[in-house]
């Protein structure tokens, strides 16, 4: 699987996701971290388990996950002008249990996960784990796990922690932040810090999807944010589901061309906690969850009958005059059974919109701001 198809596959992957999520409140997501987790399970299963995931991720077999995830970890270690992390750790419960050998050497060769043995019967493990995530994601993931997570059944959990920070290639100006009214529905307003800008920036609208685009580059020019923007105030959850039913996005972005724009765009932060074991059924990926037959066959050298008991995801967001900062952590448990000088074109994003992190050019975060509704203003 090539680098484009790699990328549309996870910007589709990407959007099914959003698609699931809350939609009456500000939310961010990264569809990348819990693809990561999902790629190596789908390597230590089979059958039923082992097509749906497949599926869902959008890879034919088992070597395109090899090929691909091993070129993208490489291409994220090389970037320039932003800071990002991306971590990989298997937890292997203590006292003789192993990762099956094919599994153990695809988690280090593609995914450059580090293995660990831990107790987690101890009642510490959980602690543990939380530690290494906020190492990892400049202490912004915190609590990943409960206390009440892991057992003495539990044999395997999978970690991935994804970490972003970027500056932008045309930084806001502070003085051009004031507070403005923003469309909480087509009749309410509330008023929050918006930043303005009168800038080049990639921008382009598509009549077919209903949006005006607007791309942002980060130092570097390897990672930029992608603003999508419907044109109606209630309209984003329309946008997203024809997103999720497949609509090209990334055709579209390659269309872009660096004009003015007068911009005008919210400053906002968004933690989300995300229950994977709601979310994943809804995108066809069942049967891992299913104590009776889940199909991860190939995950230890174990006869025990493994299946997924815990699947969660924490991420943050903060966009502000300087940039962006992201990060996100998704762990799955497993446990056994038991023109000339034209006028600036203008993109003002004063109401719910898409916002979207790319990092050479993979989809690594998702998400949809609304401000809470306080202060609100009715208009007349």
């Amino acid at each position: 699987m090539d680098s484009k198809t790699l990328s549309s596959s996870i910007a589709k992957f990407s959007a099914k996701f959003c698609n699931e999520l809350d939609k009456s409140t500000s939310v961010v997501a990264s569809p990348l971290s819990a693809e990561y987790i999902l790629a190596l399970v789908a390597l230590g299963c089979e059958g039923p388990a082992h097509e749906e995931i497949l599926q869902s991720l959008g890879f034919p077999e088992d070597d395109a996950i090899r090929s691909s995830f091993s070129s993208m970890s490489s291409q994220l270690k090389s970037i320039k002008g932003i800071t990002l992390n991306v971590a990989n750790r298997v937890y292997i419960q203590d006292g003789g249990y192993k990762l099956n050998s094919a599994l153990e050497s695809d988690a280090i060769k593609v995914f450059d996960a580090g293995l660990k043995t831990i107790d987690f019967g101890s009642g510490k493990a959980a602690q543990e784990i939380n530690k290494w995530v906020e190492s990892k994601t400049n202490q912004r993931i915190k609590d990943l796990l409960t206390s009440d997570s892991v057992n003495s059944d539990t044999r395997l959990v999978l970690v991935n922690a994804l970490y972003f920070k970027g500056t932008w290639l045309k930084p806001f100006h502070k003085m051009m932040t004031y507070d403005r009214p923003f469309y909480v529905d087509e009749s309410t307003t509330v008023d929050i810090p918006m930043m303005s800008a009168k800038e080049e920036f990639f921008y382009g609208e598509s009549k077919d999807l209903g949006v005006q685009y607007l791309k942002m580059q980060y130092e570097g020019e390897e990672a930029s944010m992608l603003v999508v923007l419907p044109e109606k105030v209630d309209g984003l959850n329309d946008v997203i589901k024809k997103l999720a039913d497949g609509y090209d996005l990334l055709a579209d972005v390659e269309t872009l061309e660096e004009t003015k724009v007068d911009v005008t765009i919210p400053k906002f932060k968004i933690e989300t906690e995300i229950d994977l074991m709601e979310v994943l059924p809804k995108l066809g990926i069942k049967t891992i969850f299913e104590p009776a037959d889940s199909g991860l066959t190939r995950m230890l050298d174990s006869d025990e009958k493994l299946f997924v008991s815990k699947g969660v995801q924490k991420a943050f967001i903060e966009v502000n005059e300087e940039g962006a900062e992201a990060a996100a952590a998704s762990v799955g448990v497993v446990r056994t059974r038991r023109s000339l000088n034209p006028p600036p074109l203008i993109f003002a994003a004063t109401r719910e919109a898409l916002w979207c992190v790319f990092i050479k050019g993979q989809m690594a975060f998702v998400a949809r701001y609304k401000p809470d509704r306080t202060q609100l203003r009715t208009e007349l």
